[in-house]
């Protein structure tokens, strides 16, 4: 699934539930969320934390175009939530006495 923009309803004031959709073309997924402790939404570390919690979800869900993988359009996911690159292996040099 190609995700091009993530939205975000519910939670305010101080609210325990609501949802996360995932948007790709016409296809929209909504997972819905109920959080263990009131939150306030408008906060950055909050909303990753909701979002990291719904994308955890989401990769669950077999039907989701790629099997439960998810990709997403440039800039849509916050830098703070991205996998960091494989890191490169050092190159192997042969050791000759």
């Amino acid at each position: 699934m190609y995700v091009r923009k993530i939205e975000i309803a519910g939670f305010e004031g101080g609210a325990r539930a609501g949802a996360v959709t995932l948007v790709a073309g016409r296809l929209r997924v909504q997972i819905p969320l109920t959080l263990p402790r009131q939150v306030e939404i408008v906060e950055t570390r909050h909303r990753l934390m909701v979002l990291a919690q719904a994308l955890r979800q989401a990769r669950r869900v077999p039907d989701l175009g790629g099997g439960g993988r998810l990709r997403f359009a440039p800039g849509v996911l916050p830098a703070e939530l991205r996998k960091p690159p494989p890191r490169r292996a050092p190159p192997v040099t042969s050791a000759r006495p």
